[in-house]
């Protein structure tokens, strides 16, 4: 990434990052206030709406767009689950993520806009997922379906399926899963000296406040569960998994824990790490293999 753009995100980010030692209740009202003053909108930008074809449809008090491209069209269908630090609503670059992939596979893509910290929490989000994935699944092949997101959303396509499962819905074909978010404990003498490492060159989520946000997350009153803690879920069930993640991420050592997991268990699952890759580097542009790759097996 150049240094250009790594200074627009910095400065982008720097609002939310001056919140971070605060303690936990000021923490979440100034979050809330910054959220309010940034004007922060999963809504599809204008030029989105011109270039494609998108529905808004309505679930309780919540939405999710379907988005169609205007250039080709197929049977499959994608659920995309943003990322955003279970805070952020959705930023410019998943809807143009969303935009590509539609345009080169005509596939159909579903975009949740779930409820947030520190206005709501786990549960209320994953009781509206689950409602989107029901709707969906209701009339669609669960072949036909592919879940993707990515850092927070990467998690939350793994706990929905877990959801799914549990409450003996279809799995869908397959979780790809970009950078997911999942969380630091107990790191061994080697991974905590990397991580320091890692947090030189990771300007994006380095100084990211994990235990606030999951507090707030996680609602104060919920069970431990793999809504709170999707790394305490059985992955016995679950569909296929692909996995990105960088050497340049913060997350890329909970990353590689979780393949482990996958490893020993024998569960489906391909794993693609990029030397220096940065968080969420797949959505960029110049990715081009990996968004080929995400391509493919959308449209195969």
């Amino acid at each position: 990434m150049g240094v250009i753009k790594r200074k627009i995100i910095s400065f982008l980010l720097r609002d939310f990052y001056a919140l971070k030692d605060l303690d936990q209740t000021a923490f979440g009202e100034e979050l809330h206030k910054l959220k309010i003053r940034k004007k922060m909108t999963s809504e599809p930008a204008p030029k989105f709406k011109k270039a494609m074809n998108i529905e808004t449809r309505n679930i309780g008090k919540y939405v999710y767009y379907v988005m169609r491209s205007r250039k080709k069209s197929s049977t499959r269908k994608v659920m995309y689950i943003h990322g955003g630090g279970f805070y952020s609503e959705a930023f410019k670059s998943h809807w143009e993520f969303c935009a590509r992939l539609a345009d080169r596979t005509g596939c159909e893509i579903i975009f949740p806009v779930y409820p947030l910290v520190p206005e709501s929490n786990t549960a209320e989000a994953h009781d509206m997922l689950f409602g989107v994935y029901r709707e969906i699944i209701a009339d669609t092949d669960p072949s036909e379906l592919i879940l993707i997101g990515d850092s927070a959303g990467g998690t939350l396509c793994l706990s929905l399926s877990m959801m799914a499962r549990d409450n003996g819905l279809p799995m869908s074909r397959e979780l790809i899963l970009i950078s997911p978010g999942f969380g630091m404990k107990d790191l061994s003498k080697e991974e905590s000296d990397r991580l320091e490492v890692i947090k030189e060159h990771d300007f994006m989520i380095g100084q990211f406040p994990i235990r606030k946000i999951a507090e707030l997350w996680n609602g104060g009153t919920l069970p431990v569960d793999y809504r709170t803690d999707v790394t305490l879920g059985s992955i016995e069930g679950l569909p296929k998994i692909i996995m990105f993640s960088g050497t340049y991420d913060f997350l890329n050592i909970p990353a590689r824990r979780f393949v482990a997991k996958l490893k020993a268990e024998g569960h489906p699952h391909r794993y693609i790490e990029k030397e220096g890759g940065y968080h969420v580097y797949v959505l960029s542009k110049k990715a081009k293999e990996e968004f080929e790759l995400i391509a493919s097996e959308v449209g195969n």
